[in-house]
């Protein structure tokens, strides 16, 4: 099932009894309206941040840092305490 946002203004006509009268299947034969999907927001919004990304200039990883981190990592010259990492992680998160 898929499910289609309206905007204001590009709401169904409705109609009571089920029925559908011939004015208002002429009315929504000759209006043409906007059909915005799910798929067409995520995109847009996916767009939208991409394009701040590509943007900003300042870069907030130290390419450096990492590099020294990863071969002290590969290396084995690097004591991580578990306990004291989550802990760390969940003070950080829960701010």
């Amino acid at each position: 099932m898929k499910i289609t946002p309206t905007l204001p203004g590009n709401r169904p006509t409705s109609t009571t009894g089920g029925e559908r009268s011939e004015k208002s299947t002429a009315q929504t034969s000759t209006s043409s309206t906007t059909v915005v999907s799910a798929d067409d927001i995520t995109q847009a919004g996916l767009q939208t941040a991409q394009q701040t990304l590509n943007s900003d200039t300042q870069r907030d990883v130290d390419d450096d840092k990492v590099a020294q981190m990863q071969s002290m990592l590969a290396a084995g010259n690097m004591q991580v305490d578990p306990h004291q990492l989550a802990g760390d992680m969940l003070s950080f998160f829960q701010k």
